[in-house]
């Protein structure tokens, strides 16, 4: 366990953490004009915060030592697994807190959005490796400012999901299913292997 604690570089991933909770709270319900191809339509600032977490896990769970983890008897795959799974209860719970001391509804996405980018993530980790789960959640984000709104009325398309409001249960349970179908991929090795 100790030596796993030391691979996985979880100070880096309680500091991404911290940096999440920042911009969660900085944020608020804040908007920003960004550019976009359908409306001109403003966006919450706090989209930007899980790709903070993001990072940070991306960059936790990529720090492994094949061989040690491969030839040991502790369950390195399940503590991955329950690495994730504290990380975005942390975000969602962040998220939360934000939302109810600031009273800044639009920052409860965060915990959501994050759910949703993890488990995107973690498929695209199991399909393309380490190098290309790691800039998934960006892209996937960039693409949504860009084309995840209907014409020139900006509401948000369902599928972007993170465009969705903060009650917007499908988006919910889509972040839901994504995060349950990305943690149950962690443990198994890359379809593709990473060049290293």
């Amino acid at each position: 366990m100790h030596l796993w604690l030391r691979t996985r570089w979880i100070p880096v991933l309680a500091a991404a953490l911290v940096a999440y909770a920042a911009l969660t709270a900085a944020a608020g319900d804040t908007l920003v004009d960004l550019p976009s191809l359908g409306s001109d339509a403003a966006r919450p600032l706090v989209l930007f915060a899980p790709l903070l977490t993001c990072m940070g896990l991306a960059l936790s769970l990529s720090s492994r030592l094949p061989a040690a983890e491969a030839s040991g008897s502790r369950p390195v795959a399940r503590f991955d697994q329950a690495l994730v799974l504290i990380t975005v209860l942390a975000t969602v719970a962040v998220a939360y807190t934000v939302t109810v001391l600031l009273d800044a509804p639009t920052a409860n996405t965060a915990g959501r959005n994050t759910a949703f980018l993890v488990g995107l993530m973690l498929c695209a980790r199991r399909v393309a490796g380490h190098q290309v789960a790691a800039i998934t959640p960006v892209a996937w984000v960039i693409t949504m400012m860009l084309i995840g709104n209907s014409g020139g009325n900006g509401q948000a398309q369902p599928w972007s999901v993170i465009l969705m409001p903060p009650d917007h249960i499908p988006a919910a349970l889509t972040a839901t299913v994504m995060l349950a179908l990305g943690t149950a991929s962690a443990p198994a090795a890359p379809i593709l292997r990473d060049a290293s």
